[in-house]
């Protein structure tokens, strides 16, 4: 894959997915403490009380991102554990628990990539109105503040905010992510507030640390009309709107798409701009920040809607499909980099997550065989080669997620993670996909496969949380 030389090689995980321990050291609860003691809210009531146990283990995260031989790790910091509450004070225990990853990661030679918001926000800030309330975008910004002052000197690569088209419409329209509300125009608005609190961000970073470079992380979907019915063809422009260009647009150009109050409506697009300048959301960036995971075939309602986007279905893909029923297409995914390198032909495009969810389990050999992973990682690193010798400007690869973890809706049953967790004990294994992983990044860096050890079982160096 000589198209991928220079790439710099990473992986990923967020705050509320591994660290556990949400009530201690100082830490406040977020929405997704909230959202999860919802009966029924989360399969078989699973949260992130517990998770990966990384807040008081750290060192299986860090030791495991360094047998992999990453270039670059991108966590999340939590707003919760940063500040104490509504005062924005800083919590010293919470800036000590990040320093000392930060520097362990440095220490490993390994960069770090920050991202400072990951779903987890404030119940304070919830309380107040949460994403439909100008004034958190605010908040946000001076906590971009507070975490560059103090994590400044560990940290020159930062992202403002992760997948805001999940955290408006699965929290504020499907109901499935916190803070679990059901409404179309409180969920167009808790959008626009997140991008306008992107650029307050991206100023004040960039305020603070001129040198640094700073991005932000869009969820983008490749969608594909189910036939070329005109009816079709105009509900995959519909999803196209909410999943890619609402997004891509107000941050790349500073505008909204042209056709959002026409699907929108003019009174829930005057109200969900109230006190948001678009034009201000573009501030230059150094990065794109790409999430890829979904194909999906499009027609116009016939049965029943999409949980987020009215008057369209989105029919079962076909074969290979993740765990969850996402498509295996890395077509898909060459055409969603293309797109974004079209709009920005300069501007670097960093894929800050990708990588599939499976019902992973330990077999007799107390190993986990994801053949399945491995498969899906070749065939999307080929794909990212293919964007890239066709003028795409990828720097950057996250796997997604270096982990298991709480996943969300799915609570701890589906698992994308390189390295198996037993989450009663907090024990990593690598399974097969990791051992591959480590090898690709070895032969992309050194033209060869790592020495003899690489198929040493990780967990037998000490990674477990008992350890």
């Amino acid at each position: 894959m000589s198209a991928l030389a220079g790439v710099r090689w990473g992986s990923a995980t967020a705050a509320y997915q591994v660290e556990g321990a949400v009530d201690e050291g100082g830490r406040t609860p977020s929405i997704w403490d909230t959202f999860t003691a919802r009966p029924g809210a989360i399969p078989r009531g699973d949260s992130g009380e517990i998770a990966a146990r990384i807040y008081h283990h750290p060192a299986v995260l860090l030791d495991a991102v360094a047998w992999l031989g990453l270039d670059t790790y991108r966590l999340s910091v939590a707003w919760t554990r940063m500040v104490t509450g509504p005062d924005g004070r800083p919590n010293p225990e919470g800036i000590a628990y990040y320093r000392r990853v930060l520097q362990g990661l440095r220490d490993r030679g390994v960069t770090p990539v920050v991202t400072l918001y990951h779903w987890d926000l404030p119940q304070w800030l919830q309380d107040a109105g949460g994403w439909a309330n100008l004034a958190t975008a605010d908040a946000f910004a001076e906590f971009a503040a507070l975490a560059v002052g103090e994590l400044g000197d560990l940290v020159s690569e930062w992202i403002t905010v992760n997948e805001p088209f999940c955290a408006a419409f699965h929290g504020h329209l499907s109901g499935l992510h916190a803070p679990g509300l059901h409404d179309e125009a409180t969920a167009l608005r808790a959008a626009l507030v997140q991008l306008h609190a992107h650029g307050e961000a991206v100023r004040a970073v960039r305020r603070l640390a001129p040198t640094a470079r700073v991005g932000v992380s869009l969820n983008l979907s490749d969608l594909e009309a189910a036939t070329d019915n005109p009816a079709d063809l105009a509900a995959t422009r519909v999803a196209d709107l909410v999943e890619n260009r609402l997004f891509l647009d107000p941050a790349l150009r500073g505008r909204l798409p042209d056709d959002t109050v026409g699907y929108f409506g003019a009174d829930v697009v005057e109200a969900a701009l109230r006190g948001v300048d678009v034009t201000r959301i573009a501030e230059p960036l150094d990065f794109l920040g790409v999430n890829y995971y979904e194909h999906n075939l499009v027609r116009a309602s016939r049965v029943g809607n999409d949980l987020v986007v009215r008057g369209i279905e989105k029919l079962p893909v076909p074969e290979p499909r993740s765990g969850n029923g996402v498509a295996v297409n890395p077509a898909g995914f060459t055409r969603v980099l293309l797109r974004v390198a079209a709009l920005e032909p300069e501007l670097p495009i960093w894929v800050t997550e990708n990588g599939i969810g499976l019902w992973d389990y330990l077999g007799p050999d107390a190993r986990c065989n994801d053949v399945e992973r491995i498969a899906y990682l070749d065939q999307y690193l080929a794909a990212l080669a293919t964007a890239r010798d066709q003028g795409a400007r990828v720097e950057a690869y996250f796997h997604w997620s270096l982990m298991d973890t709480f996943e969300w809706s799915y609570g701890y049953q589906l698992r994308y993670g390189l390295f198996y967790v037993d989450f009663p004990t907090g024990r990593l294994l690598p399974k097969q996909s990791a051992h591959h992983y480590r090898r690709l990044i070895a032969g992309q860096r050194a033209g060869g496969p790592p020495a003899d050890g690489s198929t040493m079982d990780i967990s037998s160096a000490g990674l477990s949380a008992g350890a």
